[in-house]
């Protein structure tokens, strides 16, 4: 389902653009009619929705790909930054076109120059048969400025350091108190942790191995050994249970032992 997302995504963010596009070649103009403003005001209510839904989006859900190697998420942070930037150069652009058009600002009346020759003969250079108008322009602008920010956004998210950090206090004798507790309503706090560890090769017990359960941003961490059934316990665990992952001593990736939580 997540490429037919991607596909509705970007045909939502260039409908308006496509839509506002003159099918023949011509001067073009930067004065706007009634007809063309209301288009940009829809096109930005579009693109203003479509922006906030997706980032709230991948900023809640969005994890750090710790399995990647360090060239590749420094290449993606790389190029996240450099697709902000482009799209932020974008948006940027198209606001001070607006301002020097709607506000008489002449501070900026060289981006409408600029603007124009970018539509008269940048755009029809690399393609031909695209031919838009002001409107049609500052539309496909904002939908490029939109996809840019989006895509460094989801590449920062996914490859940088960030996680969903739960603010929780330490576990005391007259209980806990967590900050935005709302958020997991059907997980405990600090609960108790059991584990049984497998031999990958036999799925025998593993008896007396050391686990190592760790706190998913590294801060805290515990460790205990397994009895000989392979089980083993955590108590006083501080926060929620799925902020935390366990693995054996010396096997983080999971490649001898089979950690099952139960």
């Amino acid at each position: 389902m997540r490429y037919p997302g991607v596909a509705l995504l970007i045909l939502s963010l260039i409908a308006p653009a496509a839509a506002a596009a003159n099918g023949t070649a011509g001067a073009v103009t930067t004065a706007f009619t009634t007809t063309d403003v209301f288009a940009l005001f829809i096109g930005g209510v579009i693109y203003f929705n479509v922006f906030v839904v997706v980032l709230y989006h991948v900023v809640r859900r969005g994890q750090p790909n710790r399995g990647r190697s360090p060239v590749a998420r420094i290449a993606a942070m790389f190029f996240g930054i450099l697709s902000i930037a482009i799209g932020s150069l974008c948006l940027v652009f198209i606001a001070m076109v607006l301002v020097a058009r709607f506000a008489g600002v002449t501070l900026f009346a060289w981006t409408v120059d600029l603007f124009s020759y970018i539509l008269s003969d940048t755009i029809p250079g690399i393609v031909p048969a695209l031919h838009l108008d002001g409107t049609g322009g500052i539309l496909l602008f904002g939908a490029l400025g939109t996809l840019f920010f989006l895509l460094g956004s989801v590449l920062l998210v996914r490859y940088s350091d960030y996680g969903k950090i739960s603010e929780v206090a330490m576990p005391t004798r007259s209980g806990a108190i967590v900050k935005d507790a709302a958020d997991r309503p059907d997980e405990p706090l600090n609960p108790v942790l059991s584990y049984r560890v497998e031999d990958k090769l036999n799925s025998e017990p593993a008896a007396d191995v050391k686990v190592v359960l760790k706190h998913r941003n590294g801060v805290r961490f515990h460790t205990k050994y397994t009895d000989f059934n392979g089980e083993v316990t955590f108590t006083n665990v501080e926060g929620f249970g799925s902020e935390y992952y366990a693995y054996v001593d010396g096997d983080t990736g999971r490649q001898v032992y089979r950690v099952i939580r139960t």
